[in-house]
């Protein structure tokens, strides 16, 4: 037998469709689960009709099994290992030493995500750690692979290391029910394929027509990355955990649920895996390029069942789109619907009026074009006050006084590298309960923060002040460099003035 081509060459060949399967480990290797996962292993090692097996980091946000362990095991059968890689519960630093461990055991493909918030851990919550996001991990990682650049006040500062061949995809969710909720996902997309996205994976969703209009945006923007369809193998205790709302994100409702219990009440546990086989030939058939199977029992006799099925359907997919239109009533669709086939037609739906800009945004807009837009009004004479009291006595109090008023009027929280110029003045710090800097998580439901619902999302908040400007899709464009956490407690208007913030990873002068 020839050796498999590996996800990432199935990816690239023409007409392929690629399958791929996600594994959620638990917090035992001693445990009866863990065995049912080797030999799933072991039975899949012998086929190839899985193109890759994912595995999840600490999912939900709960602790288990490090991906690595596993990733091991099925890279040693002949199996290619896509390891889920999370902003959560690591710094930057650790980030990176956990990177260059994946390169030395040649453990390569990354799934990037933001992660879930944390939730239950060793005598209680454990402390959230959000130190990048997403888009900034996919940057870190397209600079391993040009060749790293170790920073100049590092040991070794300047030598740049050998490139790491590293294969990341990223995540988006086009099952968001609001306008507000669903373009900054979209927006947020085209950072992360500038930051170095080489293939896209669906959050989980049973809305035919949604799964279709994010095929067609990134087509009409002219995003050429592949794209796979999640497709969740939901049995009726999985649909109400999912009807209750613990799955950051995604959402059924009371009728879905009704038609999955009914449905096994008739076949039986092979139920979900008819409904998944369904779910693959309408993404085959609409031309995703492949699929992320999450969900499945770790049987592989299921596996071989469902993509049977799935190949059986294939030339009827059309047929079971009506299947597939699980969205609230009101949901904001991108675009049109096609009346004879229950998908999309290529044109725009209308998007509703902007809201009136408020008055605060307003007058935020002009004091900060006033003092901080290099070249424009008094910038020049703000910048030079700037330099005479950074480092006199004058600091501590001029530092007070500034994080007095932003207190009062951001909830500002002294981060001392301010973006509230860049965020419509909403502060990510103190409003973000992952502290996100370049868009949305994809854990919102209702506009409403995965964290803590009685809030609106960040971000929600951030596109509708934007749109009131005109100035919505600057959400999609350029990024915001990390917090440096060096400067927390420190004037963040000397720090602006004086190229200490996140400004002087841009070329502009100051």
């Amino acid at each position: 037998m020839g050796q498999k081509p590996s996800f990432r060459e199935t990816l690239a060949r023409d007409g392929a469709f690629t399958v791929t399967y996600e594994l959620v480990p638990g917090r035992s290797t001693r445990a009866r689960q863990f065995r049912k996962i080797i030999r799933f292993l072991e039975e899949a090692s012998s086929d190839d009709r899985l193109h890759g097996v994912s595995i999840t980091e600490n999912a939900g946000g709960h602790p288990a099994l490090s991906p690595e362990v596993l990733g091991r095991e099925i890279k040693a059968r002949g199996l290619d290992p896509i390891l889920h890689f999370s902003c959560k519960d690591k710094n930057r630093n650790q980030i990176e030493s956990t990177l260059f461990a994946r390169d030395r055991e040649g453990l390569h493909n990354l799934l990037i995500i933001t992660g879930d918030y944390p939730r239950y851990g060793f005598m209680g919550k454990a402390k959230p750690v959000f130190d990048l996001d997403a888009v900034h991990l996919l940057r870190l990682i397209s600079a391993m692979e040009e060749g790293f650049v170790l920073p100049e006040e590092a040991p070794g500062g300047g030598v740049k290391l050998p490139p790491m061949p590293f294969f990341k995809g990223c995540v988006v969710s086009p099952f968001k029910r609001y306008e507000a909720e669903l373009l900054p996902q979209y927006y947020k997309l085209h950072r992360k394929i500038a930051a170095g996205a080489h293939f896209i994976i669906t959050q989980v969703g049973f809305d035919a027509r949604k799964f279709h209009e994010l095929l067609l945006y990134l087509e009409e923007e002219g995003l050429k990355v592949p794209l796979l369809g999640s497709v969740l193998v939901m049995d009726r205790r999985l649909a109400r955990i999912i009807f209750r709302g613990v799955v950051p994100g995604v959402r059924i409702s009371r009728d879905f649920l009704a038609r999955v219990e009914e449905e096994e009440e008739k076949l039986g546990p092979r139920a979900a895996l008819i409904r998944a086989a369904k779910l693959i030939a309408v993404l085959q058939g609409m031309g995703y390029k492949g699929v992320h199977l999450c969900g499945a029992k770790p049987v592989y006799e299921d596996i071989v069942f469902l993509l049977e099925k799935a190949q059986e359907f294939a030339p009827r997919w059309q047929e079971f789109v009506p299947e597939f239109q699980d969205s609230p009533p009101d949901t904001f669709y991108l675009f049109r619907k096609d009346p004879e086939t229950g998908l999309n037609l290529r044109e725009r739906n209308e998007r509703a009026d902007a809201s009136r800009a408020p008055f605060s945004l307003l007058l935020n807009l002009f004091i900060h074009d006033l003092f901080f837009e290099p070249g424009k009004g008094l910038y020049p004479h703000a910048k030079r006050l700037a330099q005479k009291i950074a480092g006199s006595r004058f600091e501590p109090l001029f530092t007070r006084f500034e994080y007095t008023m932003k207190q009062l009027l951001f909830d500002c929280e002294r981060c001392g590298d301010c973006t509230l110029g860049e965020m419509a003045f909403l502060c990510p710090q103190s409003q973000c309960a992952k502290g996100l800097l370049n868009g949305p998580c994809g854990g919102s439901q209702d506009g409403h923060c995965e964290v803590y619902p009685e809030k609106r999302c960040l971000y929600v908040r951030v596109y509708e002040r934007l749109k009131a400007l005109g100035q919505e899709e600057e959400l999609k464009e350029g990024f915001i460099p990390p917090r440096d956490w060096g400067l927390t407690g420190t004037s963040s208007w000397l720090n602006f003035y004086l190229g200490r913030d996140h400004h002087r990873h841009f070329s502009s002068p100051r």
